[in-house]
């Protein structure tokens, strides 16, 4: 029996076997995987109640109330903090400012966050928290380990050996991740108390000494007597040492006959 397909009939029948093929041929071929984006930041918010410890310019490093330090880059001139009722600007805080404040964190998978820093200036440090200042001049934070090794100024070295201003080097540290004040949030704080002021003991009054005396001839005259040798007493004349002498001699002749009488 022969069959006899009409035109439309045939050109379904082609598109269907089109079709057919090339699923086919598309299963056949090999499959590649979709990759997963991971290094999307995330935003986190958060609720900032710390310490000021260091400011510099426009940038400010707090010590938040967990401990842990944040570094606030490049705070620009119209950001106020309201510091106990009054509106100043960032380079007037002062170390001991309490802060509280709404901030914003970037955050990066730790992979996307390992950088090899090839030349930095150590800007602040403190622990195993250290803040450099990059040939282009902006700061970036650091959390580092005491088996990261830094080469500083052509020597090595470790976290600890590192003082502001040094110029260092190091491979594969990990970058903290980008703290923000938001802006649309108050900054309010309370400053340092004022150190007691030292009080310093009045000086004693100056008394005025009187004029000294001219010197008079009396202790002149005292001093030569004190020093003068002592003079005999009249007295004392040798007639009179002679007599004594010959009545002893006499004395004794008398003396010596008794006893050759005797």
């Amino acid at each position: 029996m022969t069959i006899k397909l009409r035109p439309a009939s045939g050109l379904c029948l082609t598109i269907i076997l089109s079709v057919l093929f090339s699923a086919i041929a598309v299963a056949q071929m090999p499959q590649t995987a979709t990759e997963k984006t991971t290094g999307a930041p995330s935003i986190t918010t958060s609720e900032l109640k710390g310490e000021v410890v260091y400011v510099e310019g426009n940038n400010l490093v707090v010590k938040m109330s967990t401990g842990e330090i944040r570094s606030f880059n490049d705070v620009p001139e119209s950001r106020k903090f309201l510091i106990d009722g009054k509106e100043v600007g960032v380079r007037d805080l002062k170390p001991g400012t309490k802060l509280t404040a709404t901030i914003t964190t970037t955050s990066t998978p730790v992979t996307v966050r390992t950088r090899t820093v090839g030349s930095g200036k150590v800007f602040f440090v403190s622990g195993n928290n250290v803040i450099l200042t990059l040939p282009h001049g902006e700061n970036k934070q650091y959390k580092v380990t005491k088996d990261v090794k830094f080469n500083i100024e052509g020597k090595p070295g470790t976290v600890s050996d590192l003082r502001k201003g040094m110029v260092i080097s190091a491979e594969k540290i990990v970058e903290e991740p980008i703290a923000q004040i938001a802006s649309n949030t108050e900054i309010v704080g309370q400053a340092p108390p004022e150190p007691a002021p030292t009080t310093e003991p009045a000086p004693a009054p100056e008394v005025a000494s009187a004029p000294a005396a001219p010197p008079t001839a009396e202790p002149a005259k005292e001093m030569a007597q004190a020093t003068a040798p002592a003079q005999l007493p009249k007295t004392g004349s040798p007639i009179f040492l002679i007599g004594l002498l010959g009545s002893l001699l006499v004395g004794g002749s008398l003396c010596i006959r008794m006893f050759r009488r005797s």
